[in-house]
This record gives C-alpha cells, structure tokens and sequence, in this order.
C-alpha cells in the first residue's frame, strides 16, 4: 500500500502539480534561450523572494495567490534592501514566470493596443493626468487584450479583470487594483469627452448597520434628545442618572451607541415603527434581542462594543428609573457579554515593543524624520516629497510627546503651539483637550520646531491653501486631517522606510519602555509623559516592562560582588 505524505497546512490550497520555485531554477539553469545576464537576473529574483519568505526554493510554489498575501507583508527595509531593489527582485520573479507560462505576460507599449484603445488611451496620455494614468493603463491593455470595444465596456469585464489580476499578481493586493481601475474609469468619464459614458458599479466596502436618526419614530428622537440634554445637564441632587456634567466626546459616544443598538433591532426584524422610546430599548426582552443580534455578526463572540452596549443599557434603566426587575435583568445580561478589563499591553504591542529593544531598530525611528526632511523635494514630486515631510513631522512630535493620535491630528497652529517669543515652543493640550482633562504640556526641540518652520513655508499650495491653521490639515484646508487616516499613513510610511510595524498608539508604550529601561521603576515620570491621572494606571499597564534592564542590573551587581572574591 502506497502511503501519501499529507501537505503542510500552508499549501492546503494550491492545485496539486504546482511547480516549486526550486523546479523553474533548475531549468532556467539550463534553458540556452535567454541570455546569460537575464537567466541569472531571473534565478536571483527567485531566490531573494524565496529568502524574504524564510523558505528553501523547493517550498515556495509558483502560485501567485500563495504568493500575494505573503509577499504584500514583506516590508524590503526591514530587508536591508532599497524598495526599488526589492521591486527589480519581483519582477525579475515574475518574469520567470511569464517565461513558463505561470502568468501572463504584460502589455504597456501602446502599439500592442487595438486601434480603438490607441486612439482613447492617446487622449488619456495627451492629458497628462497623474490620477488617471497609472489607476488605468492595465485594465485599458486587458481590455484591449480580450478583444472588448471601449463602448461595451460592462461590469462583466471589469470582474474578469478582478480574476486576471487574483491569477497574475504576485506582490500588490488584487484589491486594491481592480478597485483603483474602476474607480480610474468613472473619473475618466468625467475628465476625458471622449470617453465612453459608461460608469461601472462599485461594491462599498463599508458595511453600514446604523439606520439614520430621522427614520425612526419622533417619539424616539424626542426621547434621546431629551436623555442627552440631561447628560449635558445633569442635577446634581437627583438620585437616578450622572452627578456631573459627562464630556461631550462621551455623550457623543452614548448617543451613537443607542442608535446602533435601535438599529439592531430593526435588523432582527423588528419594525422600525415600533422603536418608539427609549423604555423599548431597555426592555429585557428586547435588549437580549438586540445583543443577539450583535453577536450574529461575531460568531457569537463578545466584543468591547458589546459590552459596552449591555453596560449603557444597564445604566440607561437606572436613569430612568426602571422597574427593579428590568435592571437586575440588564445588569444579568451586561455581566453574560461582560469583557475582560485589559491589564497591561496586548501581546502583539509587546511583541512590536520586543523588536524596539534592539538599538539598531530604535535608530531606525529615531533618525527616520532627519532622513526624510534631508532629501530634497524634487519639482516633479512635491505633493509626495511635502507629504513624506508631513509625516516625518508626525513621527518626530510622537517620538518626543507621546501624545494620543487624535491630538496629534488636531493640533492647531495658534491654539496648541504656543511661541512665547523667547525661541522656544511648546506644544500645549488644554484639559478639555485630553482623555482624562488633565493639561499637558511638552516643549519640543530645536530640531523639530526648524522642521515645523520649514514645512509651513513649504506645503503652500500643494498639501493645503494658505492661512490653514491646521498642523496636519485635510486637502481643502477646512480642517484637521482625520486621526486614522494620519495613523494608516505613519504606520505605512514606517513600514516602508524602516521594515517595523508601527501605530501610532504604540509610540506611548514606545516611550515609557525607553524610559524605564534607563530608569526602573520611574513610575512616576512615565505617568506625567503620558498625562495619566494616576501612577497605578500606569504601573498596570506597563508593569515588566523594564524587566530586561532590571534583570540586568541585577546581574551586574552579582558579577561585582563575585569579582571581589576570585
């Protein structure tokens, strides 16, 4: 009987007969068609991707959806290679490829186009427009590929472009590309005359579950307007409901969240006419319903929202002054989806953080703003160039003031950067401004505020219009550039600069392990540069952390006290 070894997990789903990276090598080795320079090129491509996984050659298969996801992760810094060294590595693999018919090969001179494509893409190109151009030109080559008239362009094509690019992409997400083409399409209608009026649907990737306010019942609207003016206002002498006025982050918070959970129940089925109060929400039986409802969406998992649903419900049936029944209830039901109160950092921050330990890594962040505002900005790349500066900036100011990310968005040139006249600057974070309304203040260095000077001379007009009293401002100037979309763009640009995966939120754990690992047990130093309210939130939280230099000192001390005795 002939035993079957079973196939690693890993390559579970790649078709059965796929040639390894191992099998193409070998016979490109003897494969007397190519020149010795490209034969060797595509070898060398093969196997720096093979290294960049961590694999041999012989387990690396010629599969482009094995490939994509794993080698989208790659971060060619982390590397020690130039991004432009790692691209040259992966087209010199896909080539490789294309030779054995393991992908296409691709198009992009514009006599390979029909005569019809040739004449639009032509216009496309007359207009040199730097949106249009790169978003477009492969799905304009496989259209012209597959013999399709610009005029019957249909939603067909576009989803079998999606297929093309899961089959033959090997590094960029499939994704992103058949979505940047699409969209490239409907904004060619719109700029080209002579494209066709043709505009292709697009799936929105945002899952939208919470009903607009004004199609519930008045009677509900009127309910949750008169809740919140009691939280904006609350009594002091009355026994049910908040003793002091909750900040206006909070109440926005509650407000959302009972729309969220009145949405619920109109997903699981009840009608949206029957959520006419509040009391309905905190009906047992209807807020059991509505959790349910929630968990469907987890696998009946609990989640931080959930728990903080079942809790404001709970606490909403004590502001009103529900039955004795109806809260001992709720609190039963808050208890059931109840999550556990994190305690120190999550174990992907403190695997981050480990990597940080290394000196060379640190460097790599620290020095990473002076590197970026070294280079010049070319004239043909200002809007990038001015970009990387602006994030340079971002990642400076959080490597000296830990601050939260959406602070740091929102930091306002008069309002949060006070010049005293003097030379120095300090960025100062009013107490309405901060999580726990404490002030925080922070006087940042010379090097940063030259930057800081530098760029608000500069990003005029290619970032923002002038007079934008913004740091970090939206495009059109009217105010600050949303939190996490400044948070994706560092994280990002980290990545791709230095190889380390890197949030924003991570910078305050960051600083308070560099500090504590010069200094152990500075408690109370790491409490103040966070801006904590007290010394034991943030010896929960980071407590350990300077372990390996306490450990360390301590032996130190062990290999003196036995030095003095040979």
């Amino acid at each position: 009987m002939t035993s079957q070894r079973a196939r690693p997990i890993d390559m579970a789903f790649v078709r059965s007969g796929t040639p390894m990276f191992a099998e193409i090598i070998d016979q490109l080795q003897a494969d007397k068609s190519l020149s010795n320079a490209r034969r060797r090129d595509m070898i060398s491509g093969l196997r720096r991707i093979a290294k960049a996984l961590g694999l041999p050659p012989q387990d690396v298969p010629c599969d482009s959806r094995w490939l994509q996801p794993r080698l989208a992760k790659i971060a060619p810094a982390r590397l020690g290679l130039t991004a432009k060294s790692w691209q040259n590595a992966v087209s010199d693999a896909r080539a490789a490829l294309v030779h054995f018919g393991l992908a296409e090969r691709r198009s992009n001179r514009i006599e390979d186009l029909t005569e019809d494509w040739r004449i639009l893409w032509s216009k496309v190109l007359a207009e040199k427009d730097r949106t249009l151009q790169p978003a477009l030109c492969r799905f304009v080559y496989f259209l012209s590929k597959i013999g399709v008239h610009p005029s019957s362009v249909c939603s067909d094509h576009a989803q079998a472009y999606h297929e093309a690019l899961l089959r033959n992409e090997i590094s960029k997400s499939p994704e992103v590309g058949f979505r940047a083409a699409v969209n490239g399409w409907n904004l060619a209608v719109r700029r080209i005359p002579a494209w066709p009026k043709i505009i292709l649907p697009l799936n929105s990737r945002q899952v939208i579950i919470a009903i607009q306010l004004s199609e519930f019942p008045t009677s509900f609207q009127k309910d949750l307007d008169d809740l919140i003016l009691r939280l904006t206002k609350p009594d002091p002498l009355a026994e049910a409901g908040p003793g002091k006025v909750l900040r206006p982050a909070t109440i926005s918070q509650y407000r959302r969240q009972l729309v969220r959970f009145a949405s619920e129940l109109v997903h699981s089925g009840i009608a949206i006419g029957d959520v006419s109060s509040l009391d309905f929400l905190i009906d047992p039986v209807m807020a059991e319903r509505g959790l349910r409802q929630m968990l469907s969406r987890t696998d009946n998992q609990t989640t931080k929202l959930i728990s903080e649903t079942a809790a404001l419900l709970r606490n909403l049936a004590r502001i009103l002054d529900a039955p004795d029944d109806v809260r001992d209830r709720l609190v039963s039901l808050a208890k059931r989806v109840a999550t556990k109160p994190q305690t120190g950092m999550t174990r992907k921050n403190r695997d981050r953080l480990r990597v940080l330990q290394e000196e060379r890594n640190q460097l790599r962040l620290l020095l990473l703003p002076k590197r970026i505002f070294a280079r010049p900005v070319e004239k043909g790349g200002r809007f990038s160039g001015l970009l990387a500066r602006e994030d340079a900036l971002a990642i400076a100011i959080l490597l000296v003031c830990p601050i939260r990310i959406k602070n740091l968005a929102g930091i306002h040139l008069e309002r949060n950067l006070h010049r005293p006249g003097d030379g120095h600057v300090y960025l100062v974070l009013q107490d309405e401004e901060t999580k726990n309304e404490r002030t925080i203040e922070f006087e940042l260095p010379r090097d940063i505020i030259r930057w800081i000077d530098a760029h608000l001379k500069s990003r005029v007009p290619d970032l923002c219009q002038s007079g934008t009293p913004w740091l970090f401002p939206r495009r059109d100037g009217l105010g600050p550039v949303g939190a996490n979309a400044l948070s994706a763009r560092l994280s990002k640009r980290i990545r791709n600069e230095t190889g380390l995966e890197m949030n924003a939120h991570l910078f305050r754990h960051f600083a308070v392990m560099t500090w504590l690992d010069a200094n152990p047990g500075g408690y109370e130093v790491a409490r103040r540069l966070l801006g904590h309210s007290a010394v034991s939130h943030t010896i929960n939280m980071y407590s350990g952390l300077e372990a390996r230099s306490a450990t360390r000192a301590f032996a130190d001390l062990v290999a003196r006290k036995k030095s003095r005795h040979p």
